[in-house]
Order: structure tokens, then sequence, then C-alpha cells
């Protein structure tokens, strides 16, 4: 590696972003598919859990201890290993569902078959015009673990591609009632025009974010409290309490951000299956939508936005642990103590994942880098208590009532209200570990189209670029 990239990669791992410090960091991305490639009758399930998650392990410690700390992906591959080898048994729990080919042709390549999956089903393709269509039904067997090397290979790396596990059954009833999901667009140009209206609308709330985040010192003071009062022009635009508006703007950029992230890489397989490169399953507009509705959020409070608005991406890595925790302490179905385990784990571990978003030595911090760590973890480790506040007063409000219809004008306001204030008493976890971080020292966009608009000379902000 060329010394000056070397430089350049070493200065973005630890004071920018966290990343892989020694080759450590690859024997689990190596080990977790090597793992599900070898069949039971080769390597049995419990010498399989005791060699290889210990090893996982093990890898991601010394990892982690280059590194100074954790990162995303590496918890997020022990995550999923633990629960690919450990909590589950894909070899005998999981079957994948194939999707017909464009003419209509059945993938069958698992020589075993489940009498339950071998229903006869219609199946979702994608014309030559890119309409996502529903063909003639198709007989068509769901595979089981394959037998042959080839096809084991491709059904292992359909799995480990499938982060949230669409087009697969995975023995949980309340994911497999629901596969294969209904695709989010009915063409290949809805998912193009939507992909573009979220990158122009996420460009334009980052720009306009930034163009307030540093006209409020607050942004970029690390000693200024979140309740202190907004700067007197923004308060003449904006006359609102100063925690919430700064809350809003925080929610506004990690909601633009976070779009960018799934609509912005969804445009070259996309290209791909224009093409005929790769199947219509490789192709999101084929898979479920990323996010929920809005109104899950005014329907069922903090509980709709986590459970049904919000990406799903790791819903069941960090929410099975929880379930084997109750099922170990035998807390009944439904109760609210095992309500309260499974999302006080799912919301830990995230928690947990999060922490690596924050590097070894980030610049011009006040605080210590486990302070930072905290700050980000504890946004997501306080949300129990609010899935816990919804659900005991629903089980309060609904008891001796009959079924709940749809929520009312009111009980949409109240909840709005609830949640907004909920927000606005915790984002600001997140908002100090960016300030620390240095994140809104910086524009956050690379040409500033309110820059442009004002007559401004410096509207291209990124330094590198004007250089």
């Amino acid at each position: 590696m060329p010394v000056d990239l070397l430089h350049h990669y070493r200065h973005v791992t630890n004071h920018i972003i966290p990343g892989p410090q020694s080759l450590s960091y690859f024997i689990p991305l190596l080990l977790l598919p090597t793992a599900l490639l070898i069949p039971r009758h080769i390597l049995p399930r419990w010498l399989s859990i005791a060699f290889f998650m210990p090893t996982i392990t093990l890898a991601s410690l010394s990892a982690w201890t280059a590194m100074r700390g954790v990162d995303v992906i590496s918890v997020d591959v022990v995550l999923s290993s633990l629960y690919l080898l450990v909590l589950n048994d894909p070899w005998k729990d999981f079957q994948y569902i194939p999707s017909s080919s464009s003419h209509g042709d059945v993938s069958n390549s698992s020589p075993r078959r489940s009498i339950k999956g071998d229903a006869r089903r219609s199946s979702t393709r994608t014309t030559k015009s890119g309409r996502t269509t529903k063909p003639k039904t198709l007989a068509i067997s769901n595979q089981h673990y394959p037998e042959s090397f080839a096809q084991r290979l491709s059904w292992v790396l359909n799995l480990l591609t499938s982060i949230r596990f669409n087009n697969w059954k995975i023995n949980l009833p309340s994911h497999d009632t629901h596969q294969p999901p209904s695709p989010a667009f009915p063409t290949r140009k809805a998912l193009f025009l939507q992909a573009l209206l979220s990158l122009t609308r996420g460009y334009l709330i980052l720009d306009l974010t930034s163009a307030y985040t540093h006209s409020d010192p607050y942004f970029t003071n690390p000693h200024i409290p979140i309740s202190s009062p907004l700067p007197t022009t923004i308060t003449t635009l904006f006359p609102l309490p100063p925690q919430f508006l700064r809350a809003m703007i925080l929610s506004a950029q990690a909601w633009a951000l976070i779009s960018q992230i799934f609509y912005a890489p969804a445009l070259l397989p996309l290209a791909l299956n224009a093409c005929s490169l790769i199947p219509d399953s490789w192709s999101p507009h084929t898979w479920a939508p990323y996010f929920g509705s809005p109104l899950d959020v005014l329907a069922h409070g903090v509980r709709g936005f986590w459970g049904r608005y919000w990406h799903q991406m790791m819903r069941h890595s960090t929410s099975a642990p929880g379930y084997a925790v109750a099922d170990l302490l035998g807390l009944s179905k439904g109760g609210l103590l095992r309500y309260a385990v499974i999302t006080v784990v799912a919301f830990g571990l995230s928690g947990v994942v999060h922490m690596g978003l924050v590097p070894p030595e980030p610049l011009g911090a006040t605080v210590s880098v486990d302070l930072l760590r905290v700050y980000v973890a504890g946004f997501f480790w306080v949300q129990p208590v609010a899935l816990m506040v919804e659900a005991v007063v629903e089980r309060v409000w609904m008891r001796g009532k009959k079924v709940e219809g749809p929520a009312t004008i009111w009980r949409r306001v109240v909840i709005a209200i609830w949640v907004g204030c909920w927000f606005t008493l915790y984002v600001p976890l997140l908002g100090e570990a960016g300030r620390q971080l240095g994140y809104w020292r910086h524009w956050l966009v690379p040409f500033s189209l309110w820059k442009w608009a004002r007559g401004e000379a410096d509207f291209v902000t990124w330094s590198f670029l004007r250089n």
C-alpha cells in the first residue's frame, strides 16, 4: 500500500470512522460462510458451534483490540454468527423461496423438498419492460439446504446477503407468513424515480440543515447546552423551543443520510437487472420496501417507529438473543415481562453495534471516547422505556374493551405529541456525540445550492474540491 494512501487510511480509521487494523478483522467474514457451507453429515451441529463460534469471537476480540474499539460491521458479523450458528439451525429449518425466471422456468436446485413448501404459488417476475408481474401459477418447491456444493454455495450466499430474510422461511411464524414479500415497486422505472426523489430530497435537506447548523453555535461549540436560547435571527424564523428545534434538525439529517444509504446503492443492481446481467431476485425493485408508512408511527407511537416504519436491517440478529433469554427464563408469550426482556436485549445490542460509529481518536472532542460511545449507545438503550410505557398504557386503556379499530384523529394527535416529546428528550444524545465528533464543523454536501442561490462564492463547500 503506498505510503500516502496508508497515511490517509490511518487518519480516517483513527479520527473519522473505525476500520480494520489487523487481518483478524477478516477472519469472521470468512469463517461464517465456511461454517454454513459444511454439511451436517461432515460436521455435526454441536461441533460446528464449538469450533466456529469461539473462533469467530476470539478473532473479533483481537480485531477490536487492534482498532481500540468496535465497528458496525464486525459486531454485526458476530451477531449474525450467533443467530445463524447457535440460535438457529439453517441446515434444518431455513428454506429459500425461489422465484421463477423471466421465461417461467422454476429454479429447483435442492433435492430435498418440504411437503408444506411444495404448495403452488404465484411468483413475481419482471418483464422486458421492467414491470413486476405475477405470472401464471407455478409449482415451486422451497429450497432446503442443498446437497451439492455448487447449489449450496448459491444457497449460502443468498442467505448471507438477505439481511432481512426476504424470500426466506426461517422457522419464525411472524416472519414466514409474510414471505415472499410483495414487491416494493411495480417497475424498475418506479424504483429509479423513487431513488431520484430520495436523493434530491435528501440532498436538499442536508444542504438546508447545514445552513442552519452553521448559524446555530450549539452545533459547533460543545460547551453550549442544547436548551440554550436560539440565535435571534433563528428565533424570528422558527419561534420554537430550542431543544425541540435542534432535535428536529438532528432527526431530519439522520433520516436524510440513512435514506441515501439504501436508495443510492440500489441504482447499480437495478441497472444490471435492466441489462439482464443479474436475476430479478437480486434487483431492489422486487424486494420489500425499505421503510414502512409514517402512519404506523401515528397509530402505534414509538413502537410503530421502530417496529414498522424504520428499516429492519438488524431486527433478527439483535432480537433473537432476547427471545432465547426469554425462553430460557420460561417467560410466557404475550407477557409484559417477556416483551421487556426481548426489547432490552435487542436495543442493548443495537446500542453496541452503533458504538462502532465512534473512532478511537476523535478530533477536537472535549470528552473521552468511551463517553462518546455511551452517548451513541445510550440513545438506543433508553428506547425500551418508551416501548414498555406504551405497552402498559395500551393494556390498561384496552382492558375490558373490544378489539381496537382505526386510531381516531385525537388519538393520533396525542401519539404525535408523545413521540415528538420522546425524541426531543433523547435525540440530543446523538447530537452530543455528533458535535463532539465534529460532524457540523463542515457542510454535509460538497456543493451548496443554498449558498449558490444566495450568490455566495464559497458554494463549493469541501476544501479539497476547491483546491
